[in-house]
């Protein structure tokens, strides 16, 4: 999917067209940036890809919905998430390969080790056999981790059968905890959520930085006020969603509430049009039902 795409669009096409038989590229905006639009047209060019588009920006759930419907419809047995900021590594077809042979039976969901170009930490798993206890594992020791709670939806496989099973991604939700939703539906229906050590996937952050906080790492993404919005409005509405079927749910989401509230009041410029969004968006998921 492409949104004022960079010049990294180029490379990541080429890195897609080298581990996947098709692929689908969907442009938001088209027509309203022509150098964009320019910069998409060469690299589609270059990669033989399939260009679906939009003169407005629908989000990134409906634009998905779009690229797995087209793929679906072309008979794909697997279908690999890519965002325009993503560039598989070399070894990603081989690596998923080789985990589709030796995950457990139902897996519906291979998830890559999704790690930052100039070396910033990966970000941690967060796995629950019951669905009703999670743990957090901060490093893949063996070859698949199964059990995941949630996954990134970037650089993910997933099954054409889970994707017909599930159903389409949510339109409402817009852009933020979209693929943590899905991977909670995907759970639900049965499949399992698996994370591959040796599938990697360069991705690059935006304006992230790294802090460091009680001995690591911490992300701080500097996210603008309208996405704390969503962020806020969405992990609500996944909490409502599946609270009662996975209890999980419930301690994981509060946790990353506070740390996202944290982040911004204390690591972040422009925090209070930032938090006063973030309340906004909690006002929301708290008052307003989702739809089921």
């Amino acid at each position: 999917m492409a949104y004022r795409p960079d010049d990294g669009l180029a490379a990541c096409l080429a890195a897609a067209a080298g581990v996947a038989d098709r692929v689908h590229l969907f442009q938001q905006e088209r027509g309203r940036d022509v150098g964009g639009d320019a910069r998409v047209d060469r690299a589609v060019t270059a990669t033989g890809a399939v260009l679906l588009a939009d003169p407005a920006n629908i989000g990134l759930a409906a634009a998905q919905n779009r690229l797995v419907d087209q793929a679906l419809a072309q008979g794909a047995d697997w279908l690999l998430f890519l965002d325009q900021d993503s560039v598989p590594r070399p070894g990603l077809r081989a690596a998923y390969a080789g985990a589709l042979a030796a995950a457990p039976p139902g897996t519906g969901l291979l998830a890559a080790r999704n790690v930052e170009p100039d070396g910033g930490p990966d970000s941690p798993w967060v796995v629950s056999p019951d669905g009703r206890r999670c743990a957090v594992v901060r490093r893949l020791d063996d070859p698949l981790l199964p059990d995941l709670l949630l996954a990134p939806a970037s650089g993910s496989l997933v099954s054409a059968r889970a994707a017909r099973a599930c159903g389409p991604l949510r339109d409402d939700f817009f852009i933020d905890w979209v693929d943590v939703e899905y991977a909670l539906r995907l759970r639900r229906a049965g499949f399992r959520l698996v994370a591959v050590r040796d599938a990697l996937v360069d991705h690059r952050l935006g304006a992230v930085t790294h802090v460091q906080a009680g001995g690591r790492a911490v992300a701080v993404t500097h996210h603008a006020a309208r996405r704390r919005w969503f962020q806020a409005r969405n992990a609500l509405w996944t909490w409502r969603l599946h609270r009662r079927a996975v209890p999980a749910l419930t301690g994981w989401t509060l946790r990353i509430l506070a740390s996202t509230a944290v982040k911004i009041a204390v690591m972040e410029q422009g925090r209070l049009p930032k938090l006063a969004a973030f309340a906004g968006g909690l006002w929301q998921g708290l008052t307003r039902r989702p739809h089921p």
